[in-house]
Order: C-alpha cells, then structure tokens, then sequence
C-alpha cells in the first residue's frame, strides 16, 4: 500500500478503498447516532450511499499518492450521556470497522482456498484472489493509519479525552501546524517507513492466524 503500484494494482484497489471509507464513516455516524447525537443523521450521513461519504479529491489522492481522506463525520459530544467515553466510541468505530472487514476477507480467502475454487479457472481466480487480498490489506492499513495518535486521525481522538491534550502547549502546536507534518511525512516517503513495519506485522500475524 505504501509503496510504488501499477495501474492493474490501482484498480484493484479500488475496491476495498471504496468499502474502507465508506464503512469506516459510516460507522462514525451510526455509532454517534446509536449514542443519541442526532448530526451525523441531520446531515445525511447514516447510509451506505458512497457519495454521502465520498470526497472525490480524498480518493484520488489516496489511490496516487498512499493517502487520502474521505468526508469527515461532524458529531456534537455534547449529545452523550458521557461525552468523554462515547467520543472514543465513535472514535475508535471507524478504524475498528476497518480491521473487521479485512478479517473478513481474510475468511474469505480462506473459504476458497479449503473449497479449491482457485484449480476450477486459476487465471479467473487469480485476479479473484488479488482483489479480496488487496482489500484485506488496505483496510489494516487503513486501520493502522487512523489509529495513530496524530492530528487529524481517530487515535489522536482517543488520547485526547484520555489525557485532556488541550491543557499542554506541546499538543496545541501539534494540532495547529499537524497539517503541514503530515503532508511532508507522507510526500516525503517517511510516513510509509514509520507505518509499513505496523501494517506488515499486524497484517501478517492476523493473515497466517486465519489461514494458517
């Protein structure tokens, strides 16, 4: 995912990108929403409807350049009963989901290794076979990616109602410029080395777990 892919590879990404970042704020909103914050449905945003979740520009990105952004759910904190706990809820639903679909695939990959469809038409399943691994692999990575504790990410949410951030000027300049940080990170090629050894672990152990 971080490193150089062709076209072929591109657009067999797609599809588990898509699924990613639609499931992934889909659950944000519909965890909000079952937590009795009633923006993310004033705003349309309970539905599996892609274009409800979907910033073209974000998807663009993340396909050419390994990383992107979809449409960020709004939720009001104020809405729960306990807004500390239930912002991390809704925090952690997101990336959480994305590690749920790429186990997922992962049975699903395994459903048709004891099934032998791959000897019916290997040419066939081969392509089958590079699409569900793929998607598998890109939704750990975008579970690892968002659960970094870094501005602008859903691990950052996490640390911030646990330690109350707010109150430490080294996590106030952080927010203001963490933009800027993680622009260079990633065209620089340092986000990828920092993120990849993550991913590969996590990815690995979860994939030989399940397929043995």
């Amino acid at each position: 995912m971080f490193g150089n892919f062709n076209i072929t590879e591109m657009l067999m990404t797609l599809p588990g990108l898509l699924l990613g970042f639609v499931f992934h704020e889909f659950a944000h909103a519909k965890t909000s929403d079952l937590l009795g914050d009633p923006t993310p449905r004033s705003q349309g945003r309970i539905t599996l409807d892609p274009r409800a979740h979907i910033d073209i520009v974000g998807f663009i990105v993340m396909l050419i350049a390994h990383f992107g952004w979809a449409k960020p759910v709004i939720t009001n904190p104020s809405y729960y009963k306990k807004p500390r706990r239930d912002d991390i809820l809704v925090s952690v639903a997101g990336p959480f989901t994305n590690f749920l679909i790429s186990v997922v695939f992962m049975f699903i990959l395994k459903l048709f290794v004891i099934t032998g469809a791959f000897q019916a038409n290997q040419a066939l399943w081969t392509n089958i076979y590079s699409v569900l691994f793929i998607t598998a692999h890109v939704n750990m990575v975008l579970f690892v990616l968002n659960m970094i504790p870094f501005p602008m990410f859903d691990g950052y949410h996490v640390i911030s109602n646990i330690f109350n951030t707010w109150r430490y000027r080294f996590f106030n300049i952080l927010e203001q410029y963490g933009m800027f940080i993680f622009i260079f990170l990633a065209v620089s090629g340092l986000l990828g080395r920092i993120l990849s050894p993550i991913v590969t672990f996590v990815f690995k152990n979860m994939f030989y777990l399940i397929l043995g």
